[in-house]
């Protein structure tokens, strides 16, 4: 492989400085303001920490339904791989590869609501001949390390084989960061034309993808990416460097649904905590914790090149905005 995907992403970042059911979330009325009062939540470790991992470039914390296993990525020795980590007798166990993942760079993965398939993002070929794909954006051609989405269906005898996702996501080979509504509809980040990435969404529809829309509230000039979204599509999270995000720095962003359907503006998560920051969001089953990675390791420290797991507790957040996670 000519360039990993934590490489990767930290080049992306440098070019631009930087046991529950699914939730059923009904959201009401909330306004497009990030001064309502908000109680402070500090981000608590959770990879390296209370996940046993070997190494400090993790990302990716996604949950089974009854949250007793976690699947992330890591980078190990040079490869990065999909890896799950079980909880048992109340501790987590050291991560392993999963059963499709490990050949090539695979990554970025993300559970349907109810835990019956994968999406995830690789460089991996997409003919049995060919070699890793490359990426277009920033103006960059990166050899090897470009993604197109794949899916892979579990089954009773565990996880199936990948397949890729159609042509219509999978438009070029830029494609990464998956997201998956309660309809099946597909959330994902692009970059067109060799340009910045930006948020879409297609519409799933009696069994298939429709064209992809851009999210109107995606930054035309900074780029948005990692979208994290919540079942029901009431709100969502994201990691930009627009403003406010400090120069040099990718800021983690929520925005909401408003009552007429639209989206409303983005909120820097900095409202939580100064160390609420960083790539790669996820939510747990029921909506209520937000995991996301950055360089800060445990002692407060910032390891450039590597990446940590934090969660934080966002329910406050949720409620303050008139959304109220209930139990599917």
């Amino acid at each position: 492989m000519a360039m990993t995907l934590c490489v990767l992403k930290n080049i992306f970042l440098a070019a631009f400085f930087a046991g529950q059911a699914p939730a059923s979330i009904n959201a009401v009325n909330h306004l497009k303001t990030d001064t309502l009062p908000v109680e402070k939540k500090e981000p608590v470790i959770f990879a390296p920490g209370v996940i046993p991992v070997t190494g400090t470039n993790n990302a990716d914390a996604v949950f089974s339904l009854d949250g007793r296993t976690v699947y992330l990525y890591q980078l190990l020795n040079k490869k990065v791989s999909i890896v799950e980590s079980k909880l048992i007798g109340g501790k987590w166990t050291a991560p392993v590869a999963v059963s499709f993942s490990g050949d090539y760079p695979d990554f970025e993965e993300t559970l349907s609501p109810y835990g019956k398939y994968m999406i995830f993002a690789s460089s991996r070929p997409v003919t049995a001949s060919g070699g890793n794909i490359d990426g277009f954006y920033n103006g960059k051609v990166f050899k090897g390390s470009g993604g197109n989405l794949w899916r892979v269906n579990l089954t009773r005898k565990g996880w199936g084989k990948p397949v890729a996702l159609p042509q219509i996501i999978n438009a070029n080979s830029s494609v990464f960061s998956p997201a998956i509504a309660g309809d099946g509809s597909l959330y994902f980040m692009r970059a067109d034309s060799g340009k910045e990435f930006h948020l879409y969404r297609s519409q799933m529809r009696k069994g298939e993808y429709e064209t992809p829309a851009r999210l109107s509230f995606s930054n035309l000039t900074k780029g948005d990416f990692d979208p994290a979204v919540a079942p029901d599509e009431s709100f969502m999270v994201f990691s930009s460097p627009r403003i406010p995000a400090p120069e040099h720095t990718t800021d983690l962003f929520i925005v909401f649904r408003t009552a007429a359907g639209d989206w409303g503006e983005p909120i820097d998560l900095r409202v939580l905590s100064q160390n609420v920051y960083g790539i790669e969001a996820r939510l747990s089953p029921d909506c209520k914790t937000l995991y996301f990675s950055n360089g800060r390791n445990a002692a407060g420290e910032n390891k450039p090149g590597d990446r940590y797991i934090w969660q934080v507790d966002i329910s406050g957040l949720l409620k303050a905005h008139g959304v109220v996670v209930k139990k599917r």
